[in-house]
């Protein structure tokens, strides 16, 4: 936005200052609307989520703190897309300014370079207040659409180039250093919620939906590599199509069970998962060696031993969170009254679940 928003493009250092405001409170709006949508959704699955939300906060906010501090390699979620560079001429200048402003407002639909933004997302999540994150989010935004700012001295376009070439070559470590201590202050503040009563199980659980989350969002988001990886396990053909799909659907089941407050169910699907993951690994290793193809969180290939305690150390938090958190609410026992309904939707369910394996198997195929 340096050069496109600059002294140059709209004549007038007036109009120009004219245009950065513009697009800042585009930026500050769009990114006060994606807070206060963040966690209205969160409300809507129960947040507050009070110990179980400050884990998951913490959980989230320790890698990205790891990456800042370390260098280790994390994945931000990103569309890694710029604006259109058509609005400007579609829309006219202040209109132009005020979309692009709206488009970098949610940093996940452009580039983002640091994992801040992902633990505040979080954190606005489990709040469940929409005001809360419309102030939390703002900030952001307004940053965002304030960097123009920074080209106040150009004079002529090859200025304007020098600068965004400048810009380019900095050295993140001050970014870097400013995003580390604002992720170590989140992981501090959430850090001591378990000590409240029954906390720790709940903090189990939160560990629980944060790894399988991970590891299901790896999965759907990088399809190509998913099966690659399933196709190293060399299953029977039908088998590897049904497992494409129904891995990563296992896994999201267990965050989606803790959210709607049935710690005990996801921490019985998440023993049952682990250990056949576990099996299928040792069984690959006996064949392979100690490198395995895992698709675990992302990764294509790890170390049998690594992955094999990792799994056992959520299979202590699986524990954890089935024998410490609270129980489960009772399962209503539906009257005679509600079969139809029950019934429609079970062959609902199972027609949205054939729909969606047949799409995989096309969409694998290269059919549209």
């Amino acid at each position: 936005m340096v050069e496109t928003i600059s002294p140059v493009v709209y004549g007038t250092r007036i109009r120009w200052a004219g245009a950065v405001a513009i697009h800042a409170a585009g930026a500050a709006a769009t990114a006060a609307a994606f807070g206060a949508a963040v966690a209205a959704a969160g409300a809507l699955l129960g947040a507050p989520w009070e110990t179980a939300g400050a884990v998951a906060v913490s959980a989230i906010a320790a890698p990205y703190l790891l990456r800042e501090l370390t260098g280790i390699r994390v994945p931000i979620p990103q569309l890694r897309r710029q604006v259109p560079d058509w609005w400007r001429t579609y829309f006219g200048r202040p209109a132009a300014a005020f979309l692009y402003g709206a488009g970098l407002g949610v940093g996940f639909l452009t580039y983002l370079g640091h994992g801040t933004l992902v633990a505040v997302t979080v954190a606005v999540a489990a709040t469940g207040r929409p005001a809360l994150g419309a102030l939390a989010m703002a900030p952001f935004g307004l940053a965002r659409g304030l960097a123009p700012l920074v080209g106040a001295r150009i004079e002529d376009e090859t200025e304007g180039g020098r600068l965004v070439d400048r810009l380019g070559s900095m050295s993140g470590r001050v970014r870097g250093a400013c995003n580390a201590v604002a992720l170590g202050a989140i992981v501090v503040a959430a850090a001591a919620a378990p000590a409240a009563p029954g906390g720790w199980g709940e903090a189990a659980a939160a560990v629980l939906a944060v790894s399988f989350a991970w590891a299901a969002i790896s999965k759907v988001t990088d399809r190509a590599r998913w099966r690659r990886t399933l196709a190293a396990h060399r299953l029977p053909e039908r088998w590897e199509g049904v497992a494409a799909w129904a891995v990563p659907a296992v896994e999201a089941s267990i965050p989606v069970l803790v959210v709607v407050g049935r710690p005990g169910a996801a921490a019985a699907v998440a023993l049952a998962s682990l250990v056949l993951f576990s099996v299928a690994l040792v069984r690959l290793a006996m064949r392979d060696g100690a490198l395995v193809d895992c698709g675990c969180f992302g990764r294509a290939r790890v170390d049998v031993r690594v992955a094999l305690a990792r799994n056992l150390a959520l299979a202590i938090a699986a524990a954890a969170a089935w024998g410490l958190a609270r129980e489960d609410p009772a399962l209503p026992v539906p009257g005679a009254g509600d079969l139809v309904p029950i019934l429609l939707l079970a062959g609902a369910t199972v027609a949205v679940a054939v729909t969606a394996w047949r799409a995989t198997v096309w969409l694998g195929r290269g059919r549209t």
